[in-house]
């Protein structure tokens, strides 16, 4: 051992011992003490107990659950021990078992562990033990979901949240802009020309079936798996409603590229003919509002627009609405909120949303290639405005920063695809503090929808196409231009932190580009991306 390594082994208890079994060592001290030593440990030893034919003891698994839920990693010596839910749960991720027999190189063994994985692990404990075991709520719905999931029983859906639509009256055709509608040779596939068409959901069943097998690599890493068919789903075990064909496969393969059957047929999902939501939030900004809902005339692969009014006002009763060929659904709030951006309203039909500002300008090119991107990243958030966090050595916090770099590891969701799944994540599970300080500081729902989806898949957001900044001609004075609202936004980041327990926000230096998007980037930025 080196003078860095501290070793306490307690042979004596200051306080009568909790029994425990003859062949195992008793549990000394009280429950707070134990937690105290272990919040300054960077591994907990768990013998396992010394008779064979004992999978499991209560003294084993207090010390297992004390271990995780302060960010201890757990070295569980005796390779005949079985963990909770062993057949379901990846323990390798978050403890460490090792034979008694080599106990002798227990030292040189966590010591080749690199800072890098010790912090994953520790994560991923913290992870097991909020979502299995740290409630009897979370440990009810643990079995029951073991149970289901052996019977192959689906899950009940989740609920959507009904939209309560405000009437308005179209006016004429909107106009279509040359410029917004240049979609060159970014078709992808054919446009359909009948109304629009909902994502079916239920394009897979809860087994697993033989096409998954050789496809299962290609699962996203991380605590758990956007599948409905995967076992003991720890988060949300009803999502089997909402998620549907391929969601998070690359099927192996592929075509001759361009738009063609085969090529769609590679990307996942419901292709050729998925479409996407645009879900707009709007406050009292009708002139500003009117002119986005025209821009997107003649926009392909346009589901619908839901404009969700933030407004405690209804519309002017005069105002006339622009005819696009597609359904506008103005639906009415219960107050305002910025987290209504993010409800699963169950006027949304498709998997993919498009959350946009109402003043945000992009064209109809734009669109459509974070649409392809999007669906060979069905997992990700993928849009357009990219910001990065970044830490301040003098104060000892988090900073959010949105000044140019070739760095980002946020992407703004004023212009960004998600999958609705994300959005009853979001709603109905992520911490309610979470949703409470966004209302109070009306900001920050971005920045949560960020932290959410790296929480989920260890995957950083992408960005597409070469825009940093959106800005809007005749606009009035946005928030994001008051100094507080940084301000707010370096509070955020350092509350969220708090609460997930971690910093879950991941670097990124790759951006997605299309070799036919005409893009002009400043000599200083040029070597900042990779593109494809």
């Amino acid at each position: 051992m080196t003078h860095l390594d501290q070793v306490l082994v307690e042979f004596t208890c200051k306080n009568r011992p909790q029994p425990s079994l003859p062949t195992e060592w008793a549990l000394c001290g009280e429950r707070e003490e134990r937690l105290e030593v272990l919040k300054a440990s960077t591994f907990a030893l768990v013998i396992s107990p010394g008779d064979g034919q004992l999978l499991a003891s209560a003294g084993c698994g207090m010390r297992l659950f004390e271990a995780l839920e302060v960010g201890a990693i757990p070295v569980i010596l005796g390779d005949h021990s079985r963990l909770p839910y062993h057949d379901m749960i990846s323990w390798n991720e978050a403890a460490l078992l090792v034979p008694k027999p080599r106990i002798t190189e227990l030292h040189f063994l966590l010591r080749s562990i690199s800072d890098n994985d010790l912090l994953a692990m520790r994560r991923q404990g913290r992870f097991l033990w909020e979502t299995y075991f740290s409630t009897a709520e979370s440990v009810f719905g643990t079995i029951l979901a073991s149970i289901r999931t052996r019977i192959q029983i689906p899950a009940a859906p989740i609920r959507e949240e009904p939209a309560q639509e405000i009437p308005h009256k179209a006016g004429k055709t909107a106009g279509t802009d040359p410029n917004m509608a240049d979609n060159g040779d970014l078709d992808l596939g054919p446009v359909e020309t009948e109304p629009p068409y909902a994502s079916p959901r239920y394009l897979r069943n809860f087994t697993c079936t033989a096409a998954d097998t050789y496809r299962a690599w290609n699962r996203p890493p991380g605590p758990f798996h956007l599948f409905p068919h995967t076992p003991l789903d720890p988060v949300l075990p009803s999502e089997a409603k909402f998620l549907g064909s391929g969601t998070g496969f690359r099927p192996i393969g592929g075509g001759t590229g361009g738009s063609g059957k085969e090529f769609q047929a590679a990307l996942g999902g419901n292709v050729p003919r998925e479409q996407f939501t645009v879900v707009m939030l709007t406050y009292e900004r009708e002139e500003v509002l009117m002119n986005s809902l025209e821009r997107l005339n003649g926009l392909p692969y346009l589901n619908k627009v839901v404009v969700v009014w933030n407004s405690p006002k209804p519309p002017s009763e005069d105002l006339l609405w622009p005819d696009i060929g597609l359904p506008i659904v103005v639906v009415r709030t219960e107050k305002n909120s910025l987290n209504n951006r993010f409800l699963p309203w169950d006027v949304v039909e498709t998997e993919a949303i498009l959350s946009i500002d109402d003043d945000a300008h992009l064209r109809h090119d734009e669109i459509m290639f974070g649409f392809r991107v999007w669906r060979e990243a069905r997992d990700r958030i993928v849009g357009f405005p990219g910001r990065y966090h970044a830490w301040d050595a003098s104060h000892q916090s988090w900073l959010y920063n949105s000044n140019y770099s070739c760095e980002l590891s946020m992407v703004l969701t004023g212009a960004a695809f998600f999958h609705k799944y994300y959005a009853y994540l979001y709603s109905y599970v992520m911490p309610q503090a979470i949703r409470d300080m966004v209302d109070e500081y009306i900001n920050c729902e971005d920045i949560a929808m960020n932290f959410l989806v790296s929480h989920i898949t260890r995957k950083p957001p992408i960005k597409v196409t070469s825009r940093w900044t959106f800005r809007c001609p005749g606009c009035p004075q946005a928030l994001s231009h008051d100094d507080s609202h940084f301000h707010e936004r370096h509070k955020c980041i350092n509350f969220f932190v708090k609460v997930y327990g971690y910093m879950p926000l991941l670097y990124t230096q790759f951006r997605v580009d299309s070799v036919l998007f005409k893009t002009r980037l400043p000599h200083d930025k040029t070597k900042c991306f990779k593109f494809i």
